[in-house]
């Protein structure tokens, strides 16, 4: 393992191999703490954690080719999933700066052949970055039979969005916020349209030569990749395999790229001068516009541990095979990168931002094991009964685990999700009884009863949550549903 550190001065970012200043100061130990995710909780991937434009940590584990052996390298190349959206939503803002696009430009203008005199004819630029257009999208999920059939074909960009992308919308443009692949696919479409080039021509031109950016393109099966990491998954009995095939003309601009931790620290610095965007662009590109998301990027204030608040944006990435986070902090120019091979569910969420919170005065805690990993496979495998054994047996080994309400709660609802319902009420019951005094687990509890048909026990999950929160809005509706329901146990 390698540790590089980087310099960023005003708008130009240069590698160094001087020790970091966190370093010599004393600073949290990050290294220790991403090797408590790769030991507790198997991670697979590359990190870089930076403030002030110098490298703190970075840091790959794991392997590139699960068939080979092979160690994942510390310029290891990875498909970043809808982390794309930023990189795309800074090329628009710049063909925005020069006049070529106009945020308030629509779809019927810039794509009459597609759009014109249709509903969505006046859905705008803006819109589109913002996922505000209305616009309905692919599936959300993997194991929808589209992502299996229709997104295993080859399209050029202009005909996936004659067949895929129709003009009838949802719901009136700007009035809801609807995380939406489709209106970055559009946005691609346009900068083609606009520029007369190939996106990938573009980005190269726009984005990555200005910020340096060696080792990140617009993904293509055809092209020969040195040192991209191989993507994998894992079976629900936890068994790893090669993801489903998805042809890269299906992701294009809404979720196409590739990169690597160092290009895109390389474009976290490049953001703060003026060699992408005018800083008053940059600043309406990361300001909240509807529902915590700005143009491209999702926005918050997260509250830290001395009651701070911290402006963080950020955006995740999934691909089959792949995942990623990237986090950024302009109060103090914090970076957060962490790029994922072996598509690990919530663990690179969870592990930006533990980082991001400990970079910022956190104390230190290293990983716990997931109880997701442990009881899941059980589960597939052995069934319901097999994983209560399992869990009751944990007792002498459960301050190893994560047992957070959260953790609880989302494994509850990864198998509400795949219709395991006699697994979704163990694991809420369990909470319950974890976290009695939690209005949410027992509306959890009692969303997973109505769905298994046990209405009687989801009427009493639901008066409990709400006796426990009688501002509980879930809970309302689901006990004034169920009078409707009659009663057949």
């Amino acid at each position: 393992m390698k540790y590089v550190a980087f310099a960023c001065l005003l708008v130009v970012c240069h590698l160094t191999a001087t020790l970091s200043l966190f370093a010599r100061g004393g600073s949290p130990d990050f290294r220790q703490l991403v090797d408590s995710y790769a030991k507790q909780r198997g991670f697979n991937g590359t990190v870089l954690v930076a403030r002030g434009g110098n490298v703190l940590f970075r840091g790959s584990y794991g392997q590139a080719d699960a068939e080979w052996n092979v160690p994942t390298p510390p310029d290891a190349r990875y498909r970043i999933g809808s982390l794309s959206k930023p990189l795309l939503a800074t090329l628009v803002m710049q063909l925005v700066e020069q006049g070529r696009l106009q945020l308030d430009g629509t779809l019927g203008a810039y794509l009459p052949a597609l759009y014109a005199g249709t509903e969505a004819a006046p859905v705008t630029v803006e819109q589109l970055l913002s996922h505000t257009s209305g616009l309905a999208d692919v599936p959300a999920r993997f194991d929808d039979v589209w992502w299996q059939t229709a997104a295993r074909r080859s399209y050029a960009p202009l005909d996936f969005a004659r067949e895929w992308i129709k003009p009838q919308l949802l719901e009136k443009p700007g009035t809801k916020w609807r995380y939406n692949n489709n209106g970055f696919y559009l946005l691609g479409v346009l900068i083609e349209q606009i520029t007369g080039q190939p996106l990938a021509e573009v980005l190269r031109q726009r984005l990555f030569e200005p910020a340096a950016m060696q080792q990140s393109g617009l993904y293509s099966e055809q092209a020969v990749l040195p040192k991209l990491a191989r993507g994998y998954t894992r079976t629900p009995t936890g068994e790893l395999v090669h993801p489903p095939a998805i042809h890269a003309s299906v992701s294009f601009s809404a979720a196409g790229l590739y990169s690597s931790v160092d290009d895109l620290f390389r474009f976290d610095c490049a953001l703060y001068g003026t060699r992408l965007l005018q800083p008053a662009s940059r600043a309406l590109m990361l300001q909240a516009h509807s529902a915590d998301y700005g143009l491209g990027w999702n926005v918050g204030q997260w509250k830290l541990p001395d009651g701070r608040r911290l402006p963080v944006v950020s955006h995740t990435g999934s691909v089959p095979g792949y995942q990623s986070y990237y986090l950024r902090s302009e109060l103090n120019q914090d970076c957060v990168i962490i790029l994922d091979n072996f598509w690990q569910g919530n663990l690179v969420v969870q592990m930006g931002q533990d980082l991001l919170e400990v970079l910022n005065g956190k104390p230190l805690q290293l990983a716990k094991r997931s109880l997701d990993e442990y009881l899941s496979p059980i589960a597939y495998r052995e069934g319901s009964q097999a994983m209560r054994v399992a869990y009751q047996n944990l007792t002498p080994r459960a301050s190893d685990y994560d047992l957070s309400e959260k953790t609880f709660n989302t494994l509850g609802y990864k198998f509400l999700r795949a219709d395991r319902t006699e697994d979704a009420i163990l694991v809420f019951t369990w909470a319950t009884q974890r976290f009695p005094t939690s209005a949410n687990t027992h509306d959890s509890l009692g969303e997973a009863y109505r769905k298994a048909g046990k209405l009687p026990e989801s009427r009493r999950s639901y008066a409990a949550a709400l006796a426990l929160d009688p501002s509980s809005e879930s809970a309302k509706k689901a006990l004034a549903e169920l009078k409707e329901i009659p009663t057949t146990n």
